[in-house]
């Protein structure tokens, strides 16, 4: 009897496939094309017509080269015979072999149809063996490779089939309900046929016996219209079954005997097989049914022990080669994840350097500009500090040149002499700064610059290498601020005694000033140029300042930061 194995579509593709690389024998006749020996495997009347297809089959593969693709479309022609001819040991090894082929072949729809159609077949050959549990998950393997409606009907109609063999009814009921859904689109008859014979007879065992009965009916007259022997066997082989069900004896046998008949014409042992068991029903005598129950149970599990290895072993294989695969995704995997670590790496790396050098570009530009500040700043102190004072003697020699001469001469003499007290003031706090081995030494001639008859500045000497953990920036910025302090000192306290110390505690360096000048206001202080860039300073190197002052009580300020 014919079992759903395969679509109308998957053949078509196939056939086409052939049909295109194999010009010569589209000019063959029909008795010795393909698609005619495919038509008597899929739709056989007779055992003959199988016999010849084999025979048309097996000489195919003998003169085909084993690396031809259609070796697989042959092998799998022949497994449907064998199996159709109820030789499941030979058909399941035919079929095997085709999936360890099939395995080697790159992905496509091409193999993902052939996968899909072995492990159909595959399906069926272990339901009539009544393994239901290997034969679901062969179906529900091939539902995943399905890829038209046709193709997913037919695994439905195929899993019901053994739902009803173990009398889940419910299940069997859903996976057809499932493939009549797909009804309008897809227009194979035959395949429609059979669905709705199964969904007939599941009808008649939930009680829905007059629906049940007009689905078997008719796919019984689509069956008909076909005129496929094997297929209306089936039809035959569901009435007596719902009539035998129904206690009509009479109907029931009828429909018997029509499928006995219809045996003689497929002479297939299977079917045979199977017309035989049905007649059988109908003898009365319980020893007759007791060796037809016992020879049925003893058939299948010789037939199952016999051929449950093949698949299994099938099976077996491929979840060892899918542990090496997915280990080796495993180590591709890795792979791709250093290689994009390596360009994360890489990708920062630049983006790293890109940033560096417009941070080096800005602080350029930045230093520029300070240049440019501090060279508008030099013109502008020049020019008021100095340029007015000398302008204004100049100005006095002109109208009175005799007067270098008289009293006023020692006047312009200490004027001069500020002008260049200003002028070394400035140059102190334009000129780079040395922050070797000699920065000490240039600290105190700082401070020893500040000094004067009226003012005397005293410091604490500290050891050689006090400065040597100290950055470069934070002994340029010590001075700055130091040089700040001394000239707001200079021009505002008028102190005559100024004190500065230098002490380290572990890691911090404390910097201590203190004059006894006139001091200021809190209000006086905070508007002081000097002393506003004396903070920013400190700022700057992560240090703190305190100052300490009032009108009168002269100028104190501390200093700390971290080396």
């Amino acid at each position: 009897m014919k079992n759903n194995t395969n679509s109308f579509l998957f053949f078509v593709l196939i056939v086409c496939f052939f049909f295109l690389g194999n010009e010569k024998i589209i000019g063959q006749n029909s008795t010795d094309s393909i698609p005619y020996y495919v038509d008597k495997v899929q739709n056989f009347k007779t055992v003959e017509e199988l016999k010849r297809a084999k025979v048309f089959f097996e000489a195919k593969l003998e003169t085909t080269k084993v690396d031809d693709p259609y070796v697989l479309y042959f092998k799998y022609n022949l497994a449907s015979i064998e199996k159709n001819m109820g030789d499941y040991i030979e058909a399941e090894n035919l079929l095997v072999s085709i999936l360890k082929e099939i395995d080697l072949l790159p992905n496509s729809n091409y193999k993902t149809q052939y996968q899909r159609s072995v492990l159909n077949l595959l399906g069926n050959i272990y339901r009539e063996q009544k393994n239901q549990e290997k034969a679901i998950e062969l179906y529900d393997r091939a539902l995943e490779k399905a890829r038209s409606a046709q193709d997913s009907a037919i695994i439905f109609n195929n899993k019901s089939n053994i739902y009803r063999d173990f009398e889940e009814i419910q299940k069997a009921k859903q996976e057809l309900l499932s493939a009549y859904h797909l009804f309008p689109r897809f227009k194979d008859t035959l395949e429609q046929a059979r669905i709705l014979d199964n969904l007939g007879f599941i009808y008649t065992k939930l009680d829905s016996t007059a629906l049940g009965l007009k689905f078997i009916k008719k796919g019984l007259k689509l069956r008909q219209e076909v005129g496929t022997n094997t297929e209306i066997f089936a039809s035959y082989q569901k009435l007596m079954k719902y009539y035998k069900n129904q206690k009509n004896d009479s109907l029931s046998k009828l429909y018997a005997d029509k499928a006995y008949d219809l045996s003689l014409k497929i002479k297939t042992p299977d079917v045979r097989e199977k017309a035989l068991g049905m007649l059988i029903e109908f003898n009365i005598d319980p020893k007759v049914r007791e060796y037809k129950k016992l020879s049925d149970s003893l058939y299948r599990i010789k037939s199952f022990e016999s051929n449950k290895y093949a698949m299994l072993q099938y099976d077996s294989s491929k979840k060892f080669e899918s542990a090496i695969l997915k280990e080796k995704l495993e180590k591709k995997k890795q792979e791709r994840k250093a290689l994009i670590y390596a360009f994360l790496g890489g990708f920062i790396f630049v983006i790293s350097i890109l940033l560096i050098i417009l941070q080096r570009n800005r602080n350029k530009r930045h230093t520029i500009e300070q240049v440019h500040k501090t060279e508008r700043n030099f013109s502008k102190k020049v020019h008021d500090e100095l340029g007015n004072d000398i302008f204004y003697l100049m100005n006095q020699l002109q109208m009175n040149p005799a007067s270098l001469l008289e009293k006023e001469g020692m006047q312009i003499l200490n004027d001069l002499n500020g002008i260049y007290e200003k002028a070394r003031d400035i140059s102190k706090r334009y000129t780079s700064i040395h922050t070797d081995k000699g920065y000490h030494d240039e600290l105190l001639s700082l401070l020893n610059s500040y000094g004067s008859e009226t003012t005397k500045i005293v410091t604490k000497e500290v050891t050689s290498d006090f400065w040597d953990a100290v950055s470069k920036l934070k002994k340029e910025q010590v001075y700055r601020v130091l040089q700040e302090l001394l000239t707001n000192m200079k021009k505002h306290s008028k102190a005559t005694l100024v004190g500065v110390t230098f002490t380290k505690i572990k890691k911090q360096i404390i910097i201590k000033y203190v004059d006894n000048g006139k001091g200021a206001t809190r209000e006086q202080l905070s508007v002081k140029n000097g002393l506003g860039n004396v903070e920013n300073r400190i700022e700057e190197m992560n240090g703190t300042i305190t100052f300490d002052t009032s009108p009168d009580n002269g100028f104190k300020a501390e200093i700390r930061f971290i080396q």
